[in-house]
């Protein structure tokens, strides 16, 4: 199964899932970010699936599958959420317009939305609730029986669906006056009617801060609100300086073009005929948004179905313009097949351009050190992506903390800390606020010469304990031996023993030359994962500018590359290094291409003293 890209709110919520699934409380900590039915709602199936034991996980031998096991699940479940949102979006478009309609919207949603709602946010676990109280709301009323019979449940229904929507992300409290408008119509303009609906929507999200009065931390529930709400004028990472509604707009349009050109035009039309039904569920949320401020891509969740209700009644109104009876029928249908088209090919080309191989490779590398080391007494900092699993599923380590401003950053009191250094940890390294400033702090004393960093395209893992980690040297397959022959390419001398590789490149001119010793070979017997390259190496030229890297490609395939890293410059002392490697790479067979870049006059040497393709960490 191909994965969606695994971002940083999917650990975050999986993880508070568990929490839950795990009876620790609704809560997660003391910071009151964001009410807690939605990570109560994702523990509560969790549990109920027997979540994550019924996967048999383990922290040995081929964890890298463990760890792609672990995260299928919620992926599932987040799949199946999606479906049930199609067929709410379809039931409530020809409930309130037509058959039509309602076809147009559900396809549009369904192909166009996949993109934002394949990931674990609030706003995906949410937007069922907000779904099913419209939809309750619309069908409070029948033409044929206006009974009270009918009318009280969906009326109570409705309200009780948008309370718990509320309670799992404020925001969509303005749905509101949406929910409000229709209950109010469908029922002759009762007012009383509403005045019942409104009790539950107002007491469930209650529920949150009596919690936190009720547990001595209404305080800290107040400041928690207060950041949320001033979040944007607060926060001084570099990363959160352009959050704004408009960009954030424009960031979806990036990734699903067709649906908010046609949702925002499909407004305008939805002005002009007076659609207030539309006109309430979407203006008064992107109105809140923008005095909101801080505003991020999946914050427009709650408002992508008006959006393809929406567009998909300018589609109607714009195949109703021709008279022609055989146009206005086929119309609409080749429009939205077009669309169906090109957003399947959108959503295949953005999903491709996400690799979570890394990751799950990433993770699986820290539950193997920690359960090497699980007697130790460990403080592991990074992102909740790569922390929910050691934490919760194979209850590893001891402390865990999150390099964001949400989270209480403290410094560690344990001597030994883990670090994942990703995207996020990087921004918030260079924050210039309290929690950067701490960040900084812990990163300088534990980012020292008694560690051992681990590094792949992309991020690096900074394991506190020495080289070698337990790695004999006859551990795994020597690409340095009489076995492993190099070969020269363009106009570069080599000498290989069974100790060394020697790489030497003489140039005379000026001008960017790439010159690279290549193997042919096939990693056979390696049956445990995560792999690393362990490479001790020097490297050495009269100027500075000089850029040494290795590479890994697939021979039979020339354009499929498995791993590239650029080799830092040494000026002739040796350096240990460790490289994560895809798992793919087994049984493959493949091209080693260790290079020198030179675009200046001298002799550049790259001396390789350790190269050996190692399965796991083993003591």
């Amino acid at each position: 199964m191909e994965f969606p890209a695994v971002r940083y709110e999917d650990g975050t919520y999986i993880g508070r899932g568990m929490h839950v699934s795990l009876a620790q409380g609704p809560q997660e900590g003391k910071f009151y970010d964001h009410p807690y039915f939605g990570q109560f709602f994702l523990g509560s199936i969790l549990w109920i699936t027997g979540y994550p034991n019924s996967l048999h996980p383990s922290a040995d031998g081929d964890i890298v599958h463990s760890v792609k096991m672990l995260w299928l699940v919620p992926r599932i479940l987040i799949g199946v959420i999606g479906v049930i949102d199609t067929f709410l979006v379809f039931k409530i478009s020809e409930r309130r317009y037509n058959t039509k309609i309602a076809f147009i919207a559900a396809i549009l949603f369904a192909v166009t939305s996949m993109i934002l709602l394949r990931t674990i946010f609030l706003e995906s676990l949410q937007l069922p609730f907000l779904l099913l109280s419209i939809l309750f709301a619309v069908y409070s009323k029948d033409s044929k029986n206006n009974s009270n019979r009918r009318i009280v449940p969906m009326t109570l229904l409705s309200g009780i669906f948008l309370g718990l929507a509320i309670f799992t992300k404020i925001p969509v409290l303005t749905m509101i006056p949406l929910v409000a408008f229709v209950i109010f119509t469908n029922n002759n303009r009762n007012i009383k009617m509403v005045g019942f609906w409104f009790i539950p929507v107002i007491l469930i999200p209650l529920i949150w801060p009596a919690y936190a009065f009720v547990n001595g931390e209404f305080s800290e529930w107040l400041d928690a609100v207060y950041w949320q709400t001033h979040r944007q004028t607060t926060s001084v990472l570099k990363y959160e300086n352009q959050l704004t509604l408009l960009n954030a707009i424009a960031s979806d349009f990036l990734k699903m073009p067709i649906l908010i050109a046609l949702g925002f035009i499909g407004l305008v039309f939805a002005t002009i005929k007076k659609d207030f039904f539309l006109l309430l569920w979407a203006i008064p949320f992107l109105v809140f948004l923008s005095l909101l401020g801080f505003v991020r891509d999946f914050h427009l969740i709650p408002i992508l179905p008006a959006l393809c209700i929406s567009g998909a009644r300018l589609i109607e109104g714009a195949s109703d313009m021709f008279k022609n009876r055989k146009v206005r029928d086929l119309l609409p249908f080749s429009i939205i097949s077009a669309i169906a088209i090109f957003g399947l090919i959108n959503f295949f080309v953005l999903s491709n351009m996400n690799n979570n191989e890394e990751t799950f490779v990433e993770t699986a590398l820290v539950i193997r050190y920690l359960q090497d080391n699980k007697n130790n007494n460990l403080t592991m900092i990074s992102t909740p992506v790569y922390s929910w699993i050691p934490k919760y599923v194979f209850q590893l380590g001891g402390n865990y903390l999150e390099p964001d401003p949400a989270a209480e950053l403290r410094v560690p009191q344990t001597a030994r800390v883990l670090m994942v250094v990703d995207r996020i940890f990087k921004f918030a390294l260079s924050g210039n606020d309290t929690i950067g400033e701490n960040l900084r702090k812990i990163y300088g004393e534990h980012n020292k010469n008694g560690t051992t960093v681990v590094e792949d395209t992309r991020n690096k893992i900074i394991l506190p304990q020495p080289w070698p980690l337990g790695l004999e040297e006859e551990h795994g397959i020597n690409l340095i031996d009489k076995e492993h022959i190099w070969k020269p390419n363009r106009n570069i001398r080599i000498n290989q023993s069974d100790r060394d590789l020697n790489i030497v490149v003489t140039t005379n001119k000026t001008e960017e030359k790439s010159s690279s010793v290549l193997l042919e070979t096939q990693l056979k017997n390696l049956t445990e994962r995560p792999l690393l390259l362990s490479l001790d190496y020097a490297s050495k030229s009269p100027k500075s500018n000089i850029k040494y890297f290795i590479e890994i490609r697939d021979s039979n395939d020339q354009d499929r590359r498995y791993f590239k890293h650029d080799l830092m410059d040494t000026s002739g002392n040796l350096t240990k290094n460790l490289f994560i490697l895809p798992g793919e790479i087994v049984e493959k067979p493949l091209k080693f291409r260790l290079g020198i870049i030179a675009n200046s006059s001298g002799e550049h040497e790259l001396t390789v003293k350790r190269a050996r393709i190692i399965s796991a960490i083993s003591n």
